[in-house]
């Protein structure tokens, strides 16, 4: 990990802007110098991240070029937060003036950043001096890094559940539905870590048999640290409708209870640690004898065991060799025919491979993920085994392999998935968020013909082929929306964060908030924080609770900011000055002294802290202001000069995009309304990707000129009120690029029919279709299922079709359809062949819809919602032609 500390900063240090300050006041040679013998030092240490250090001399010889190289990174950051970034180029005499009385000015600064390089001179110097009195001679042969290919092929998300798990599922699904017992009873899966608990679970929560035999099935992850209160907040969120927590507790644990009992439920208790939590969660579990159940899943038999000492818990087991090696093989080759014999020359080390991982389906996939990203031949393939210590047993396999995969990865993966740490457990990620702060924490190199944002999403997906980092959910065009980590995975990231001073987290109020007061990045998981000392280098604060942020107004170097849940309190104040943050994500009320006088929505303020942020990269702002129940725009207008600027959320009330404004690096830009005054000048977004758009006034034809701009736009989402022949797309320069699109209209009854969504049908490279309030063609499938590339479609309200049809060639890539609010629709022809991938089917608010006789044809369907409406003939004749499909539900 100190090669990455090393390469970071000399990457920094090669910044064609950080260069220009420091030759700006003549300290570029003396930073020069520590430059080239840090550049030395990581040529020495380069195979330091590639193999594990045993020697205690090379630890702590590593630890300290880690420590000096942190000291110079805050050293150069300092002195850049104390002086102009930009410095402007004399072109006059008034201009040299100014420019001689600011390096004037900041002499005192500019001298003692000399002062302190020489004083980091000395120390290399006795470092580099002990390496030689100590006979620290070497680090291990230089394997090289490993280098991201420009476009990484997106592979299959291996699961366990692929192989194996069959016999197992099973036994537990016989369990769950046995109509013999009547009361509601708690089995469990127990077993050691990296068996695949959590995989098994999920297959037979999602088993078709289980679906239909309850009516309410919640999936709720339990960790090590848990609150009850949270738990049972996590069981109301997923009933329908969601309850709302209520202040009171006892009315919300009674109103709770009321809406389970009325129902046959499922609910799963993932990864419990502690025998306690049934004793405490169980009598807020209704029995009404309707044959409910509780699934736990646990490492520990006593857990198991006391929840319900009637049901025999479930032990889990190792995979068979002959699925071990169906797992690794799908893992380690996943682009060979395992049919074939391409691999004879590695079938011996295939072997001891599988062996040495004694069917543990996590070390499988890692091992395999490892291996996947290795030349496959036998050279290459021993060199892994020989740096492994197989001399454990079975429990410290698993933490032996993941560990070994975790030394292969290159400096800039190693930082980025010790970064993980910073999530709470079994949390959910929002891999966008993440790769915005990877780039904004410097993790991301500069790759050609690449936008950072890409090469960070390369990471990702190396990081999840390596089954270091699980998919939770992918885009419609294949993109990772939501990851998380496994646990045992997660343990190590946290040790190995530890041990380099990388993060830490307060995770509860018995944590040693010393450690805070030296931490580079600090992660907040309990709302008891505001007395959290900080680091004066403070990189990184990331809050998930909803009470009062710890006061960081000191930390001037911070990079990332970032608040999860809604915020009780938020004072912006502390961050004026922070010249060096890149990601402000602030979600929350304002504290009361940021919101006084005529500024009650606190914009003036804003604009005041925001202005001083010279470097910032993603800005998403979700402010309100004590006592305003509604969204307000507070959203600075300053922003809208920052040229540094890259994702743009602007919060609950949409602020006019302002005309002529050039920001060349924008990506994001999210609720903005339309400007009449675009009629004079356009807003310059060359490289925009995202954009959504809200109009009230604005022509059409202005919207068209400004989209028209747009060449590289991917996702675009229209609101509001729209006039005049509209959607005209095939003349713009994004229409070979567009692949998601959503309109949404306020004023369609003010139109005729054909004026809405004309063109929305040219787009051929289209994967998501959302629309709503538009004026349709005759037919509208007809025209949607060209397009080749739909994956996901929703319309609602629709008031031109009468009759539509699918026909047996056509939506051939369809996996999700949604038509709601079809008031006149009467038939829909589904021919056969048409839409076989289809898995998702909403049907809604479709009154005169006759029951389509062809969904009998949608053999891939897995879940079904079908409106009601009343008709209770249609839902039976629904209930008959779809026995094939897993879940129907009848909705109101």
């Amino acid at each position: 990990m100190a090669e990455s500390i090393v390469k970071v900063l000399l990457t920094k240090l090669t910044d064609v802007g950080v260069k220009e300050v420091l030759r700006l006041y003549d300290v570029d040679e003396q930073v020069e110098t520590v430059s080239r013998e840090l550049g030395w030092i990581q040529a020495f240490m380069k195979d330091a991240d590639k193999n594990h250090i045993i020697d205690e001399r090379q630890k702590h010889w590593v630890k300290q070029v880690r420590d000096v190289a942190y000291l110079i990174e805050d050293v150069i950051d300092t002195f850049l937060s104390e002086v102009p970034l930009e410095p402007q180029k004399p072109t006059g005499m008034m201009e040299s003036m100014k420019k001689k009385m600011k390096i004037t000015k900041n002499l005192p600064t500019v001298h003692k950043l000399v002062h302190e390089i020489t004083q980091i001179q000395k120390r290399m110097d006795e470092i580099e001096k002990s390496r030689v009195r100590y006979g620290i001679n070497t680090l291990g042969e230089d394997s090289g890094e490993i280098k991201l290919p420009i476009r990484p092929p997106v592979l299959p998300d291996i699961d366990p559940d692929i192989v194996g798990f069959k016999e197992d599922q099973d036994h537990v699904v016989k369990k769950l539905l046995d109509e013999t017992i009547k009361r509601r009873y708690v089995t469990s899966i127990w077993g050691i870590g990296g068996l695949g608990k959590t995989t098994l679970a999920q297959k037979v929560y999602n088993c078709t048999d289980v679906k239909r035999q309850f009516e309410l099935r919640i999936w709720v992850a339990i960790s090590q640290k848990f609150e009850l209160i949270d738990i049972l907040r996590k069981i109301a969120e997923q009933l329908d409708p969601p309850i709302d927590p209520s202040k009171q507790p006892n009315a919300f644990l009674t109103k709770l209870h009321e809406s389970l009992k009325r129902k046959k439920y499922l609910i799963v208790l993932d990864d419990v640690w502690t025998d306690d939590l049934w004793t405490q969660i169980g009598a807020a579990l209704p029995n009404e004898n309707k044959g409910s159940r509780v699934l736990i899943t646990t490492r520990f038999f006593n857990v198991a065991k006391n929840a319900d000492p009637t049901c025999e818990p479930y032990k889990l087991g190792f995979l068979t060799k002959e699925l071990s090696l169906d797992l690794f093989l799908k893992k380690a080759l996943p682009n060979h025919d395992l049919n074939e014999n391409a691999f004879d020359d590695l079938s011996n080390i295939i072997d001891q491979f599988v062996h040495k991982c004694s069917g543990l389906p996590l070390a499988l996939l890692v091992l395999g993920g490892l291996l996947s990203k290795k030349p496959q031949n036998y050279i290459a393939w021993s060199k892994v085994l020989q740096t492994m210590s197989w001399h454990v047993d079975d429990g410290k396999k698993c933490s032996e392999i993941i560990g070994t995969s975790y030394e292969d990865l290159s400096f800039a993966l190693k930082s980025c998935f010790m970064y993980f740490v910073a999530f709470p457990e079994n949390h959910e990620i929002n891999a966008t968020s993440l790769l915005q702060m990877w780039v904004a924490e410097g993790f991301i190199p500069q790759e050609d013909n690449r936008t950072l944002e890409e090469t960070a999403e390369s990471y990702l997906e190396d990081l999840v082929q390596r089954s270091l980092v699980q998919v939770k959910e992918r885009s419609p065009n294949g993109s990772i929306e939501r990851c998380y980590i496994h646990d045992l995975l997660r343990d190590l990231a946290i040790q190995n964060a530890k041990e380099d001073n990388f993060l830490v987290v307060y995770s509860h109020p018995d944590c040693d908030q010393q450690s805070s007061s030296t931490a580079r990045r600090v992660a907040v998981h309990h709302p008891d924080c505001d007395k959290l000392v900080m680091s004066q280098n403070l990189r990184s604060l990331l809050c998930f609770h909803d009470a009062v942020m710890p006061n960081c107004s000191k930390q001037k170097l911070l990079k990332v900011v970032s608040t999860v849940n809604k915020m009780d309190s938020i004072d912006v104040g502390m961050f004026e000055g922070s010249s060096q943050l890149r990601y402000l994500n602030l979600f929350g009320k304002l504290s009361d002294h940021c919101t006084r006088g005529d500024d009650k929505y606190g914009k003036r303020y804003l604009e005041k802290v925001i202005g001083t942020m010279k470097c910032i990269q993603t800005l998403h702002l979700r402010l309100t202001a004590h006592g305003a129940n509604v969204g307000v725009n507070n959203f600075p207008d300053c922003a809208w000069n920052m040229k540094t600027l890259r994702h743009v959320w602007t919060g609950a009330k949409e602020p006019e995009l302002p005309p002529s404004i050039e920001l060349p690096n924008l990506q994001t830009l999210t609720r903005v309304t339309a400007n009449e005054s675009w009629k004079t000048g356009l807003p310059h977004l060359p490289n925009l990707r995202t954009l959504t758009l809200k109009n009230e006034s604005c022509p059409w034809m202005v919207i068209a000129a400004f989209l028209g701009t747009l060449k590289n736009l991917i996702t675009l989402r229209l609101e509001g009120s729209f006039s005049g022949e509209i959607f005209d797309m095939r003349e713009f320069p994004f229409y070979q690029h567009l692949q998601h699109l959503e309109i949404d209209s306020t004023n369609y009854r003010e139109m005729t029919p054909n004026e809405m969504a004309t063109d929305v049908f040219m787009l051929p490279h289209l994967i998501y279709l959302w629309i709503r309030n538009c004026h349709l063609k005759q037919d509208v499938m007809s025209e949607l299922e060209n397009l080749q590339c739909l994956k996901k479609v929703t319309i609602w309200g629709d008031e031109t079709n009468r009759k539509i049809r699918c026909s047996a060639i056509g939506f051939n890539q369809l996996e999700e359809l949604s038509l709601m609010g079809w008031t006149v629709l009467e038939d829909w022809e589904i021919e056969e062949g048409a839409m076989p991938n289809l898995k998702t089917l909403m049907i809604g608010g479709c009154k005169e819809l006759c029951v389509p006789q062809g969904l009998r044809h949608l053999t891939n369907l897995q879940a079904l919602w079908w409106g009601r409406n009343g008709h209770e003939s249609k839902v039976d004749e629904v209930r008959n032609l779809c026995k094939h499909v897993p879940l129907l539900d009848i909705i109101e």
